[in-house]
């Protein structure tokens, strides 16, 4: 009895709070032009408070919150990853296109600025790549999922064009990695969305630990792909 009232009053406080209060506020602060700060002020006291109520705890095992608007590149689990990563500029989010049709997400998304790119169109791909560089300029830290999908373990192979759009363009690149301590929250496979959010309210308790990297620099994008490779390869969970 207990889990059901956990799960029912869980998925009342997400819909309410994400649909009809967080998503509406952050598509009308976009539309009066408020500050992007404000914006993603707004997404950080939510995030707080839908982490509490969800039962899940961030634990930071190594390094600590950016402070410079640079990449942040981590290994990818989950949608839900988008709530782990912490920086002290305004975060954004590279998606594939089809996120953006997302109710929520996508709707909050576009409100926050994330950039789309459609992985199998090559000029997607170059546009996206500059539309993050240009978010760097502006003081923003895209979060940027190298893998480009989810996977439950490992790392898989990475895509190389951020790598050498930063080697270009001289960006910083902050390495992260989330290990779940529930390796079952992971959303993988042909899973849909609907049932994992829903598997996710039904768990009681799981945490997320995160190590942060030092800002990493090459003009050779292929060696700065390797180094943060290596970095996040030693401590990815198994």
């Amino acid at each position: 009895m207990l889990g059901w009232i956990r799960f029912i009053y869980r998925l009342l406080w997400f819909l309410v709070s994400g649909f009809l209060v967080l998503v509406p506020l952050l598509i009308m602060a976009k539309f009066l032009r408020l500050p992007v700060g404000f914006r993603h002020g707004l997404f950080k006291t939510w995030r707080a408070i839908f982490l509490f109520a969800m039962g899940i705890q961030v634990r930071v095992q190594e390094g600590s919150c950016p402070t410079e608007a640079a990449i942040l590149m981590g290994n990818h689990r989950s949608y839900a990853d988008i709530l782990f990563v912490f920086s002290a500029t305004p975060t954004i989010f590279l998606g594939k296109a089809e996120v953006k049709k997302w109710p929520l997400i996508g709707w909050a998304a576009q409100a926050v600025d994330a950039v789309f790119v459609q992985r199998s169109d090559k000029d997607s791909r170059r546009a996206a790549r500059q539309a993050l560089a240009d978010r760097i300029q502006q003081g923003m830290s895209p979060v940027v999922f190298p893998e480009g999908t989810t996977t439950g373990e490992g790392l898989l192979p990475f895509n190389p064009g951020m790598f050498y759009t930063a080697a270009e363009l001289d960006l910083p690149i902050i390495p992260f990695v989330l290990n779940y301590s529930d390796p079952a929250m992971a959303w993988i496979g042909e899973e849909k969305f609907v049932p994992h959010v829903l598997r996710m309210m039904r768990r009681p308790t799981w945490h997320v630990n995160v190590h942060i990297g030092p800002p990493m620099r090459n003009a050779d994008g292929e060696a700065l792909l390797e180094s943060v490779r290596t970095w996040m390869g030693d401590r990815v969970n198994p």
